[in-house]
């Protein structure tokens, strides 16, 4: 056991940059991470303000039903899938995709080890997020019902096990998917492919479980049996921190406890062989001589990012599921009308200013999936290369931008053509749908590769703490969402507005600070390669 600890250990102060942070005797370094850290406290607190306003509202509703249990239930169904869902495109690259694989594989440790430390790591990272949902909701519950003490310890017992089990799920079915996709020559493509297809699933049908139940919604025991009939540990946690039963408590920890040693035991005997399947490359075709292909050096930089790109299942899926949901929404509206989704959605004036929200809804998912944020990031120990390449500094920026575009535009353009045609749109509303999530399209791609250029991690030694856990992906994320949040905000006090004419000063506002951006690039992307 203490060989998984102190592997979970090193992996965790290397994902998240701490060694470097607590060690360091730059000055420079240490401002940096001290505002890292005091933004991510604010973040913190933030989100846990947000949760705890939810989780209150809530508890109104349930102490009329007199059903308080149901508070706890909810929330703890919603972490685990949310964690379960965010776990399954990740997992294989925490489990399989890491560069210091053969210096592990080789230390004095159990494979099964090894793998038990990478999915602690998986655990960790979510178990963040079930902090911020379930103490809220804890403290909410505690409020409302002023429990006894044995509520405050089975809360806190229980609290660590909860993300358990979901994420040993999606870890399951994303080695799974691997273990499939290893055994063709085409493996990162059909490992892409069901994946992808594997997430589409599970949402269409929560979209479809969503509407038959939506007529019982209210209705608290109605809500009561169908979150414990699709999840049953829910009722074993309502039971043991609700109900103080001792039996509940052992068994919901046992069962999260067993599950993980015998996911790890099992993974462990397949576990080289699945390593080995993903990372080895196969000859397509043999080579025949043929004249070569000259492109100029932007041309041949942007191929290069787009192969590299699409050579990355982690990349893909975790700036690609965003398009993929913009997509996934605007076929789906095409058989379900405004209406009917202000219904579903408990929102009635939803078909009156759907039109209008419209362009700021597909910016967010624009926004979510800007790829730049960690494109210099990923050349990690091979950044060298394209500093000392003979071509302009501003032109290797550009490419990364451009590729961002290649990923965001086509399905931006599909989707505004589906939405302007399901929502009736007027002319001025087809053209600002169109129009802000483009120039979103291209403010997220500068904004990304500039913080990046700022922020830099290239000591990684898996992908996903470059794509997932990066300060430069956390910070272009929470900026391109601010920026989203002011023409919604400018919508609610300024009524007296029309919110076409809002998002069109808006609109030129955004069009001018990209403009900013390019120029800024222009100049000064030359001094900031070198000060990498």
């Amino acid at each position: 056991m203490i060989n998984v600890w102190r592997l979970t250990k090193l992996q965790l102060l290397s994902s998240f940059g701490l060694n470097k942070a607590l060690h360091t005797k730059d000055p420079a370094e240490r401002r940096k991470a001290l505002l890292l850290s005091i933004a991510m406290i604010a973040g913190i607190l933030m989100i846990g303000a947000v949760s705890f306003g939810y989780s209150f509202m809530m508890a109104q509703s349930f102490e009329q039903l007199g059903r308080m249990d149901l508070l706890l239930a909810v929330m703890m169904a919603v972490t685990s899938l949310v964690g379960f869902f965010t776990t399954v495109y990740k997992a294989s690259g925490v489990l399989f995709s890491y560069k210091d694989y053969d210096m592990i594989m080789s230390l004095p440790v159990k494979t099964s080890h090894v793998v038990a430390s990478r999915v602690l790591q998986l655990y960790v990272m979510n178990l963040f997020f079930t902090l911020l949902v379930m103490l809220p909701a804890g403290a909410v519950y505690a409020i409302h019902v002023k429990p006894g003490v044995l509520f405050y310890l089975f809360f806190l017992l229980t609290l660590f096990f909860i993300t358990l089990l979901p994420i040993i799920a999606a870890t399951l079915v994303g080695t799974l998917i691997s273990w499939v996709s290893s055994r063709f020559r085409a493996s990162k493509i059909l490992n892409m492919i069901l994946t992808f297809a594997f997430i589409i699933i599970l949402m269409l049908g929560s979209f479809t479980l969503n509407q038959g139940q939506q007529a019982i919604a209210d209705v608290g025991a109605a809500l009561g049996d169908m979150i414990f009939m699709v999840y049953p540990p829910a009722s074993l946690y309502v039971d043991a921190v609700c109900s103080y039963r001792v039996s509940a408590l052992l068994f919901f920890i046992a069962v999260s406890v067993l599950v993980f040693m015998l996911f790890s035991i099992l993974l462990a005997t397949r576990y080289k062989a699945i390593h080995t399947g993903l990372m080895t490359s196969r000859a397509s075709r043999g080579y025949t001589m043929k004249p070569l292909q000259a492109n100029s050096a932007f041309k041949a930089l942007y191929l290069k990012e787009l192969r590299r790109y699409f050579s990355s299942v982690n990349y893909v899926l975790n700036t690609g599921i965003g398009m993929v949901l913009l997509l996934m929404m605007s076929i789906s509206l095409l058989f379900v009308s405004s209406e009917q989704l202000g219904t579903i959605l408990d929102i009635p004036q939803l078909s009156d200013s759907l039109s209008t929200l419209s362009p700021l809804v597909i910016s967010l998912f624009v926004v979510l999936s800007c790829t730049t944020a960690c494109s210099i990031s990923l050349e990690g120990n091979h950044l060298w290369i394209l500093t000392s390449s003979p071509v302009p500094k501003p032109a290797i920026v550009f490419s990364k931008v451009a590729v961002n575009l290649t990923i965001t535009l086509p399905i931006t353009a599909v989707s505004w053509g589906l939405l302007a045609y399901t929502l009736h749109a007027g002319w001025m509303e087809s053209i600002l749908m169109l129009a802000v999530p483009v120039i979103y399209a291209c403010y997220s791609a500068l904004l990304g590769v500039m913080v990046n250029l700022k922020l830099p991690k290239l000591d990684w030694t898996s992908e996903v703490a470059a794509i997932k856990q990066s300060a430069s992906v956390l910070v272009t994320m929470v900026i391109g969402v601010l920026t989203l949040a002011v023409p919604a905000v400018l919508f609610m006090l300024l009524p007296g507005v029309g919110g076409n004419l809002i998002l069109l000063g808006y609109c030129i506002l955004m069009a001018a600070v990209c403009a900013g951006m390019y120029r800024y690039i222009q100049i000064n992307g030359e001094r900031l390669f070198q000060k990498l």
